[in-house]
């Protein structure tokens, strides 16, 4: 079937959740992967954001024809206005040929009938009974054709003598051959590929030799050193220093370059209450993918700091709530949580039909329930998505995303998480994704606390603790976990990443949900008394790896 666009094309593209954007159709880039969906589409460069995807094309009109149908009437999203002077001035480049081709776009009948005009119904060809024709005709020519491909495939690269030019490819190379000359230049052509095929293995050959030469003098000139002396037999020499560690280890992830995201923000305008350790990190990431945020903390510096970076600040959750479509929260607890939407000025006075709220806290099952009957109750629409990682991991935009409830809000908010996160989830119903926060802690603040026991034992009877992270690296316990909490714990350094009070909230909270089922946590259980002990001394606002001040007596 033949497309009905072609590359430099000016269209409008419109994809699932936004609205129809200005583009231009252009070579597909390698490291975008297609969609399996077998449906005609096209790769499209979207002007303003400059960000590309495929997109189909029953999805994809004309620019110039089109642009009355597609210019948004009343409020205009933020980029729009800058993405439609953008392809006006590409149009205006275009040459004359060009821009015919943008106001109209013939359909392939249309250009059959002015090719053939003696033939009226030129396109019933394409749909002509071959069955009752025999094929014996063509098989020798589809056979001359399959091999010549094939040969043409083996080709390998000529193989360049030094101070040799390569060939130049003329316009006869290129030229399509009849098929009665195709038979006498077969030979020649598999001797060409033969003798090819051998040139490259010589090469090749003397390659690995040159290769192999140069590794064995570099590995002899780095035994012998840079300035060799003469050792009599039986001189004893020294064995080499153990190279001390440095005392601050850079997690892996951290130095590791991120996958720069091509994201096209939703044109609803997005609210965030809530800027803490979490939450500043989304924020940041939601500015810089294109959102229009606003924002409100219980602390206004906070929000001052942000407006700087182009978010609005609100007064009060409330006003938030009114002035936008989807507001996310962050917030530490349930307490704070509840206080958030039905205190005062809260979120559930600004709730109206089609307002959107959508929660990001680690909280408990019953409080995420309340919270979902009270906002649907106003008709507005609600979704709970905790997330899972660290300061950094929020900082850089690779947080796990676990969302669950309304589904059309979901896909509403997919450019959001696609922000915030490396991975989304939706989990189905209202309280499995608070059901699989606390199940994901639990787990977590298991293994820190277990870390913190060995790194204390080790100390106790006289080993290194650096030597028990090292030997940790090298199994199959390496992981970027043990690797930063493990030196924290070595250095007595507890800047927050993750507050200790907050994962021994999470672990009260995982015990509760097993109470529920009658299912028994004993190591969570002893676990949850170490934080608790730790928080006990003090350390309740340092980082979870401060866990270790509780084992270390």
């Amino acid at each position: 079937m033949a497309s009905k666009f072609r590359v430099g094309d000016l269209v409008w593209a419109k994809m699932k959740g936004f609205p129809a954007w200005p583009g231009k159709v252009i070579e597909p880039k390698p490291e975008v992967k297609r969609p399996s969906n077998k449906k005609p589409m096209h790769f499209i460069f979207f002007y303003g954001s400059e960000n590309y995807a495929w997109v189909f094309e029953e999805n994809t009109f004309l620019y110039a024809t089109n642009k009355d149908k597609f210019m948004p009437a009343s409020r205009i999203p933020k980029g729009f206005k800058e993405a439609v002077e953008a392809i006006d001035e590409a149009l205006e480049a275009m040459p004359t040929q060009m821009k015919n081709r943008q106001n109209d776009l013939p359909s392939i009948d249309e250009e059959l009938a002015t090719i053939f005009p003696e033939r009226p119904e030129a396109t019933k060809s394409a749909h002509r009974d071959y069955t009752r024709e025999p094929l014996t005709g063509k098989t020798k020519k589809m056979k001359r054709k399959r091999l010549f491909k094939n040969h043409e495939r083996r080709s390998p690269s000529p193989v360049l003598v030094d101070g040799e030019e390569p060939p130049v490819e003329t316009a006869a190379d290129d030229a399509e051959t009849p098929e009665g000359a195709t038979e006498q230049k077969m030979p020649r052509f598999a001797e060409s590929v033969e003798s090819g095929e051998m040139t490259a293995k010589n090469a090749t050959a003397r390659k690995k030799n040159e290769l192999v030469k140069k590794a064995i003098k570099h590995a002899t000139a780095s035994q012998s050193g840079p300035s060799p002396k003469k050792i009599k037999l039986g001189t004893p020499r020294k064995s080499p220093k153990k190279p001390r560690m440095p005392s601050v280890r850079i997690p892996s992830e951290l130095t590791t370059r991120k996958p720069q995201k091509n994201i096209i923000p939703t044109p609803c305008k997005i609210g965030f209450l809530g800027l803490g350790i979490m939450g500043s990190g989304m924020v940041r990431n939601l500015l810089k993918s294109g959102h229009e945020v606003t924002v409100w903390n219980r602390t206004i510096e906070k929000c001052k700091d942000f407006a700087a970076l182009g978010a609005l600040p609100g007064e009060t959750p409330c006003d938030v709530v009114q002035s936008c479509d989807i507001i996310f929260s962050s917030v530490a607890n349930p307490a704070a949580l509840k206080d958030l939407v039905f205190g005062n000025c809260g979120v559930l006075q600004g709730i109206s039909p089609g307002k959107s709220f959508v929660d990001m806290s680690s909280v408990d099952v019953e409080t995420i329930t309340d919270i979902n009957e009270a906002i649907t109750m106003r008709n507005g629409r609600f979704l709970e998505a905790p997330v899972f990682g660290s300061k950094e991991a929020s900082e850089d935009g690779q947080l796990v995303v676990l969302a669950a409830g309304d589904r059309d809000l979901y896909d509403d908010c997919l450019s959001c998480f696609e922000a915030i996160g490396r991975k989304t989830y939706y989990l189905g119903e209202i309280g499995n994704g608070a059901r699989m926060r606390l199940v994901l802690s639990m787990v977590l603040g298991t293994v820190i606390a277990g870390l913190s026991e060995g790194m204390a034992l080790a100390g106790k009877v006289g080993l290194h603790q650096e030597d028990l992270l090292e030997i940790l690296s090298l199994s199959s316990l390496n992981c970027s976990l043990f690797r930063s909490k493990g030196y924290a714990m070595m250095e007595n350094s507890y800047n927050p990443r993750a507050l200790l009070q907050n994962q021994q909230k999470d672990m009260r909270l995982s015990l509760n949900l097993g109470d529920e089922v009658d299912q028994p946590l004993a190591v969570a259980a002893a676990a949850n008394e170490m934080y608790k002990k730790a928080k006990a001394r003090g350390y309740g606002t340092s980082d979870v790896a401060a866990v270790f001040r509780a084992a270390d007596i």
